[in-house]
């Protein structure tokens, strides 16, 4: 049997043309299957090529926001400050890097404002409160002395005299006048929130402007020791011994939120700091109100043995041994009387004679007129030396009107001065000025019962 490949028609093997529709049966006829099948392949690959096509669109059209890009999201390598590389994105990568620059700068710009303060027991910090060379410290860092060393961030040693402690409140003011330009940092006015990011600068175990960050921890803490601390800060930054004093900045503003302080039972974990804003009154009295030499020495108990170190030329090699040997036999006890009253006329006296004979020198471009009221080699012998060659040949006049003695203070081995002094100057041109000034004289006692000034320091 064979079948009509035209119209499947069954017919006989030997018939040549189909029963069904008279086609010949020997000739293949086009099957209808054929242009199907291949129609079918083709419907069925467009639908695949539109299918990759709008995959493609979809992905792209939708916002970036809804899906994790595997570029935008590629992890780049940066390193922590101690230089181990971490994984973290470009994005993060870059805020770190800026948020690391800024504190960069802010320190940077910090530590001309920030000082050692250097006593002979010992060493701490301060920075600049106020401009006019105003310094706040830590009491505990200045108790004993009234004259200290004040070092900047390039290691330049400058005097510096306290003008304001409290024997309550572990806080203190130094005047500089040579750090009076400096430009003073800003101080926050109410209480930092806890979690606050913070710097602490000073100089850590006498390692000078060491600066680290940590965060405000705790607020309110009240400790009693040899000072009252109320309401302080806790800080986790790394603060220890020779950090008193000084400042606690805010990391975002650059102010000063408080004065570092203490430290928690010798462990350098975290520490605490006096809130600033509580001791702004207080420190701004004694801006407006100096203490003299005489009441910060009178405010603790542990002067008698101290001799500033104001009195002494470094440069000449005068230091504390020479005047401990120079004294030992007992010449103190002769000079120092308990009647300090009559002491005082003494001390009157000698700086009205010495003032008299300076008139002299000066009139006589002569420093020989003054020379045994002066001790030799000292900075005073030095100075006033120096002006008398700088005043010779200028033809101008002094005439000295008043010299007062108003305080005296006194030490182991020397005492204070303080006098108020006018005079009329008279310049080349023949102007005449009226001058007002007070001056703080150092003055020793030589081994003939002698006053030999030291130094003098105008006010």
């Amino acid at each position: 049997m064979m079948f009509c490949l035209k119209c499947g028609h069954e017919n006989s093997k030997e018939a040549k043309f189909c029963a069904g529709c008279g086609a010949e049966m020997g000739q293949p006829v086009k099957s209808k299957w054929i242009p199907a099948i291949f129609l079918t392949c083709i419907i069925v690959l467009a639908g695949t090529g539109a299918g990759y096509g709008y995959a493609t669109d979809w992905s792209f059209k939708i916002p970036k926001k809804t899906i994790a890009s595997p570029v935008t999201e590629e992890l780049a390598d940066t390193e922590d400050e101690s230089g181990i590389k971490i994984k973290t994105t470009p994005a993060a990568a870059k805020q770190s890097k800026e948020q690391t620059k800024d504190k960069t700068v802010l320190i940077k710009e910090s530590l001309p404002s920030v000082f050692t303060i250097v006593t002979g027991s010992g060493s701490g910090s301060g920075f600049l409160y106020k401009k006019g060379g105003y310094i706040v410290t830590n009491a505990h860092v200045v108790a004993g002395f009234t004259d200290v060393v004040v070092r900047n961030s390039k290691g330049e040693d400058m005097s510096g005299r306290v003008v304001g402690i409290s024997d309550k409140y572990d806080v203190a003011l130094i005047k500089s006048d040579a750090n009076k330009n400096v430009r003073a940092f800003v101080t926050e006015q109410k209480e930092t929130p806890i979690g606050t990011e913070v710097i602490a600068i000073g100089s850590p175990k006498g390692f000078e402007n060491t600066a680290s960050i940590g965060y405000l921890t705790g607020l309110n803490r009240n400790v009693q020791k040899d000072f009252t601390y109320e309401k302080i800060y806790q800080i986790d930054a790394q603060i220890d011994h020779g950090s008193s004093g000084g400042p606690l900045l805010d990391a975002n503003t650059g102010k000063v939120i408080g004065i570092n302080s203490l430290l928690y039972k010798e462990n350098t974990v975290f520490g605490f700091s006096i809130p600033m804003y509580s001791m702004q009154a207080l420190v701004d009295k004694w801006i407006n109100q100096p203490m003299s030499g005489k009441q910060v020495a009178s405010l603790f108990g542990v002067y008698e043995d101290y001799v500033p170190e104001r009195y002494y030329n470094y440069e000449d090699d005068y230091n504390y041994d020479d005047y401990d040997s120079y004294y030992d036999d007992g010449a103190e006890e002769e000079y120092y009387p308990e009647d300090t009253e009559v002491y005082d006329e003494d001390v009157a006296h000698f700086i009205q004679e010495f003032r008299s004979q300076y008139e002299v020198a000066l009139a006589n471009e002569n420093y020989a007129y003054i020379e045994d009221f002066v001790a030799g080699g000292s900075s005073a012998a030095n100075e006033l030396s120096s002006y008398l060659d700088e005043m010779s040949g200028q033809n101008v006049y002094f005439d000295f009107i008043e010299s007062t003695l108003t305080d005296v203070m006194y030490y182991d081995t020397s005492f204070e001065a303080y006098t108020y002094e006018t005079f009329n100057f008279t310049d080349i041109s023949g102007n005449t000025d009226y001058i007002e000034k007070r001056k703080i004289y150092t003055i020793v006692v030589d081994e003939y019962g002698h006053y030999q000034i030291m130094k003098i320091v105008n006010q």
